[in-house]
């Protein structure tokens, strides 16, 4: 059956605000605390974790690249795994990655946008409250995306745009910071730098939530305007820019507050940053950007999420000719767009329950998807290095360096996810084990 065919919409720059928007937003500012706590405060070996937690990025994507260019089908990564390994394997990880994968990061992420909104504001609420809140603006997120792709391209632009504003002022501000670090609020109880031994791998975990995301551009790859120059460019320039402004901002932030207080008071020290540079009235307002920072995130995650599962149904993984059909008017399935909204908001009721009940501290239902999915994209590396030692790809950076730096960062990643939390870690590890072995029964039956 031939479905209607999407006009290539998007140009090389809104393809890298989607990749910098993405990862861009609550990462950097919700787990800079995070690394710095897996560190034991040490500044230096912060900023190498930092480094080697964007070795699967960078070096991943300039292996992806690769792929990209001889692949522009709708429906991501998955169409990557469906040309070079196995239908099946594409139809379980694209489930997973539309299912569970990116409806995670994008309740954890709508959670944070939330979480930020209160403390602008002043409010002390509860867990509860700020998930609702959460809830809302994926829903009118979601809305945005579904009655006006125009509009959510250029919401999409004009956040990534404003977002690496906190990040190049608090970063440059800090180089030449000359003042004293403000005193930690009583309010807080005081962390101080310690020795963590090989613990500090555990940072490469909340640091692949603040790197993720980066592969969701791929789903709009058939929308982008030639995209076999431009998503490559894409991939290559979006994850250069991202490293380098993450380093430049956790430099500046440790400068002007000092580790010791960004461990103390966690998700607020940028806040204590804006009003240190700045004073209250125009930290506020850094925050309000840091706000509008994370719900790019939302709306960029959910931009792409949304077109997944029509490219499933018009592959017959899902059974549904209503999600297949791509409704002219809006160009996309509008009963696939609902599918995943209505995930998404299935687990911010679920990461309330995590985090009211403290069954993975120190990290989130997100992060447990991340590690995996991470994993599951070595596949394709391995795909690009057989086509390398084929001949059919000649670079050697891309074709080789590339894919083995990538997963060389993607198994510390791993590895370092279970010196945090081996019990539940492992417990959550294999509920997203299991949860690709029921897509890929579903494959199998709706394919036979």
């Amino acid at each position: 059956m031939k479905h209607a065919t999407q006009k290539q919409t998007y140009n090389l720059w809104t393809a890298i605000a989607m990749i910098v928007g993405i990862v861009i937003g609550s990462g950097i500012y919700f787990k800079a605390d995070d690394i710095l706590n897996f560190t034991g405060g040490h500044v230096g070996l912060g900023m190498l974790v930092i480094t080697l937690g964007s070795l699967s990025v960078t070096f991943g994507s300039l292996s992806l690249s690769e792929l990209a260019q001889r692949n522009t089908e709708s429906g991501g990564l998955s169409s990557y795994f469906e040309d070079y390994i196995h239908p099946g394997l594409a139809a379980t990880l694209g489930m997973f990655a539309a299912y569970l994968y990116f409806p995670t990061v994008i309740a954890v992420v709508a959670w944070v946008a939330a979480l930020y909104t209160f403390i602008l504001l002043g409010m002390t609420v509860s867990l509860g409250t700020q998930v609702l809140l959460g809830m809302v603006y994926v829903v009118l997120i979601a809305a945005i995306n579904i009655f006006s792709r125009v509009l959510g391209g250029y919401f999409q632009t004009l956040s990534t745009t404003i977002k690496v504003i906190p990040l190049i002022v608090i970063g440059l501000v800090g180089i030449f910071w000359a003042s004293a670090q403000p005193t930690i609020p009583a309010q807080f109880e005081t962390v101080l730098p310690r020795d963590v031994g090989w613990g500090w791998m555990a940072g490469l975990v909340p640091l692949a939530f603040a790197f993720d995301g980066w592969t969701a551009v791929t789903s709009i790859a058939p929308e982008i305007k030639d995209p076999k120059k431009n998503l490559p460019r894409a991939f290559i320039i979006g994850p250069m820019l991202i490293l380098a402004l993450y380093l430049l901002f956790f430099y500046g932030m440790t400068r002007i507050l000092g580790s010791s207080f960004i461990m103390s008071t966690g998700n607020e020290a940028v806040t204590y940053a804006g009003v240190a540079i700045f004073g209250p009235w125009i930290g506020k307002l850094l925050l309000f950007i840091v706000i509008i920072s994370v719900l790019g995130v939302v709306n960029g995650m959910l931009l792409a999420t949304m077109r997944l599962p029509q490219a499933f149904a018009a592959r017959n993984w899902i059974k549904s000719e209503k999600m297949a059909k791509i409704d002219l008017k809006y160009q996309l399935s509008i009963p696939a767009a609902l599918s995943v909204t209505g995930v998404v908001l299935f687990y911010l009721i679920v990461h309330y329950v995590v985090q009211s009940q403290g069954l993975l501290p120190g990290t989130d239902i997100s992060e447990i998807t991340i590690v995996f999915n991470n994993f599951s994209i070595n596949l394709l590396h391995v795909v690009v290095l057989r086509l390398y030692v084929k001949g059919e790809i000649t670079n050697r950076l891309t074709g080789l360096v590339a894919p083995v730096i990538a997963m060389a960062g993607s198994l510390m990643i791993f590895v370092g996810s279970f010196i945090n939390n081996p019990i539940m870690v492992g417990f959550f590890q294999l509920f997203c084990v299991v949860f690709c072995l029921v897509s890929y029964s579903i494959y199998k039956k709706n394919t036979q």
